[in-house]
């Protein structure tokens, strides 16, 4: 594996073909996993910007629901190809540590799996982070979760060690360490949530992985561990933080 530059991004992004059929269900405003925490949470005033949007479908499905959101993405072959399908979405190419507008530009900000890829630490995304939104602005920020199943791996030395030829990818957080980081950014944390449960027990127990790809249980699988709130809580592949900016 190679480290996750922009070169990366646009490889990963790739074999993703940008379709308005792919991307249907964000032109109709659909927002599947995190419906309960826009609707909550988001401000309605202000813009919004997603740091690190990818193939943009969260900006195409925010702004179809009426919210005045952009994108910034550091791949920018893979920006190149977004506008080609969709030319005037507000998506351009730009790094997220050294964002350039003013402070207190935007009033909701959004990193769905970003902050994660920096070896140092995300510390320079959150102080940016801080810096680009307004007073008691709200970021919605999410990593990958060191959730219990993880935590117990991690304990019987499941993880030691580093495979011969691979780069640094990203880190996995727990609640506690990274409220931390975003405490120390300056940001008050609202609540958190797992999600992804199903990916975060198929990426850590092969038999599982091999089960939700046969055919007859495998669906049935996937449709019981996402209905099961326990595999949501204690074994999500992400956790999202909804935080806001403290007043000065």
């Amino acid at each position: 594996m190679v480290a996750a530059d922009a070169s990366f991004w646009d490889q990963h992004w790739r074999p993703l073909q940008v379709t308005h059929d792919r991307f249907r269900w964000a032109e109709r405003g659909e927002l599947p996993w995190i419906e309960e925490v826009v609707t909550q949470y988001l401000p309605r005033e202000g813009r919004i910007l997603e740091a690190g949007c990818g193939l943009g479908q969260y900006v195409i499905a925010l702004r179809a629901r009426g919210f005045d959101t952009e994108g910034i993405e550091w791949a920018g072959m893979t920006v190149e190809v977004v506008k080609k399908i969709y030319p005037d979405l507000p998506i351009r190419q730009g790094d997220v540590i050294s964002l350039d507008v003013p402070d207190g530009y935007y009033s909701g900000y959004i990193s769905l799996g970003v902050v994660e890829h920096r070896q140092k630490g995300p510390e320079p995304f959150l102080v940016e982070a801080h810096r680009v939104l307004c007073a008691d602005g709200v970021a919605l920020v999410s990593v990958p979760y060191f959730n219990l199943l993880r935590r117990l791996k991690a304990a019987f030395g499941m993880y030691r060690g580093k495979p011969r030829g691979m780069e640094f990818y990203q880190y996995a957080f727990t609640a506690e360490d990274f409220s931390r980081y975003l405490e120390s950014a300056d940001f008050k944390v609202v609540d958190w949530m797992p999600y992804g449960g199903v990916k975060g027990l198929k990426d850590e127990i092969p038999l599982l992985a091999w089960l939700l790809k046969q055919r007859g249980i495998g669906w049935r699988l996937a449709r019981l561990f996402r209905s099961w709130r326990w595999a949501k809580k204690f074994y999500g592949h992400m956790i999202l933080f909804i935080c806001r900016k403290a007043l000065e």
